[in-house]
């Protein structure tokens, strides 16, 4: 695609511009200073509420469209920095996370302030570490129907989507010596094939998981008498995990067989502590991961094991799972807590939120038929990824919610990418719904 092309599209212009502002979540405040300022020159009155949430609004606001305003940022360097370039159709980034999530709607939103009266605009803070904005809004909004700008599947209109929540999860280690005839080697997954995902939309892909992966070697070297040394992996709780480490005392005569296109080995300093580490692998190990049931609408429930640290003789897992039926997922809480106390894990349930139960209405068949004009494969469907509309839902029961958006793949990881001809559909779509509703 030329440069003249992509000025030619104002959403992708926008986003670009977007990118280059930091907003990893928990340090947003640089683009909401950003948005708060473009929304007030396109003539919108700006209320930001005490979680730090920004509603935009002009004329009589007859809908409002919703995204986050944070995205997960991964990235190989310690700073944010979003290098976009465009591949085969598709906007990817170099060494990091795109940011298409969320920040494709928030270009369109602020498009959407410029070109439409009678709207308001809701970007809500902080919904990649617990939907925080959503869970703490004070805001007062007029509008009846909410367009929630968050799916990512430019032949879907999201009608409900899955609760979710985290566990944090601890264990304590034996210490241990280890013996002078061992040597101790570092095991680390190869980047290039732990490709990662988001843990909700992506976990039926059956996406190996890097922190599991190397627990089974582990677990095979500990049978055979290695002793753990340390062990980490994982980026974000709501990420497939990409990168996990461990290192392991093995005797010095010991033929290390591994598959070296997954794992890269090398020796490391002698350490003369290391960890009676049976229960941690065995746990871990025995809890259920990725789909635990589905039906015929997809995923309905499911568990991803999404990062975990060492620190001295302490372990701290975190997982996230998702449940599109309130009852089976917190069965599920339930199942993983008993399974991990039984080898000795402390765990708590650090967040929790419903899933959004389906709501037919007149909004939603006036949307589909407005989306069916641009795009004849669309399909009124439930995902098993979290959006805030279930939460916002709680706060504003007499808003009828759907959510919208364009076709973005493996987000929350290296390899995001947005499918260009997807954004272009999604803006022409929006803008003849705000023309219409």
């Amino acid at each position: 695609m030329s440069k003249i092309e992509i000025d030619s599209f104002e959403p992708l212009k926008v986003f670009l511009e977007i990118c280059n502002i930091p907003h990893a979540s928990g340090e947003c405040e640089s683009l909401r200073e950003w948005i708060k300022n473009k929304a007030l020159e396109y003539g919108a009155s700006v209320t930001i509420d005490s979680a730090g949430n920004l509603l935009a609004k002009k004329g009589k606001p007859k809908v409002c469209l919703q995204g986050h305003i944070d995205m997960v940022y991964v990235s190989e360097s310690e700073s944010f920095g979003i290098e976009p370039y465009i591949k085969d159709g598709f906007l990817k980034a170099k060494h990091s996370s795109l940011g298409a999530d969320n920040g494709a709607a928030l270009a369109c939103m602020i498009l959407a302030l410029r070109d439409f009266d009678n709207l308001e605009c809701l970007f809500t803070i902080d919904e990649e570490i617990g939907m925080i904005g959503a869970k703490n809004i004070t805001l007062d909004i007029e509008s009846k129907v909410m367009i929630n700008c968050d799916s990512e599947d430019i032949d879907e209109i999201v009608c409900s989507c899955a609760g979710g929540y985290d566990l944090e999860c601890k264990i304590k280690l034996e210490q241990i010596e280890i013996p002078s005839d061992y040597k101790i080697v570092e095991i680390s997954t190869n980047k290039d094939r732990f490709i990662g995902g988001h843990s909700g939309i992506e976990i039926h892909k059956d996406i190996q998981n890097a922190i599991l992966s190397i627990c089974y070697v582990a677990q095979k070297l500990i049978d055979d008498g290695g002793i753990l040394v340390g062990l980490s992996g994982g980026e974000k709780r709501n990420s497939i995990p990409t990168n996990a480490t461990l290192e392991i005392a093995l005797r010095n005569d010991y033929i290390l067989d591994i598959d070296t296109s997954l794992f890269e080995v090398k020796n490391v300093e002698f350490n003369n502590m290391a960890f009676v580490a049976n229960n941690l692998i065995n746990g871990l190990l025995s809890v259920k991961n990725g789909v635990i049931d589905s039906d015929d609408s997809g995923v309905i429930l499911s568990s991803n094991v999404g990062i975990l640290r060492q620190i001295d003789d302490e372990v701290y897992v975190y997982i996230m799972g998702r449940g599109n039926k309130e009852n089976s997922m917190k069965e599920n809480i339930q199942n993983t807590q008993e399974i991990l106390g039984s080898f000795g894990f402390a765990s708590n349930v650090v967040d929790l939120y419903n899933p959004w139960e389906r709501e037919d209405s007149e909004f939603l068949n006036h949307v589909y038929r407005v989306f069916k004009i641009h795009n004849n494969k669309v399909k009124i469907k439930s995902i098993h990824a979290g959006l805030e509309c279930g939460i916002l839902k709680e706060k504003y029961p007499n808003i009828s919610f759907l959510s919208i958006g364009p076709s973005i793949f493996h987000p929350h990881s290296l390899g995001e990418k947005m499918d260009i001809e997807s954004f272009r559909k999604f803006w022409a779509v929006l803008c003849d719904i705000l023309k219409t509703i």
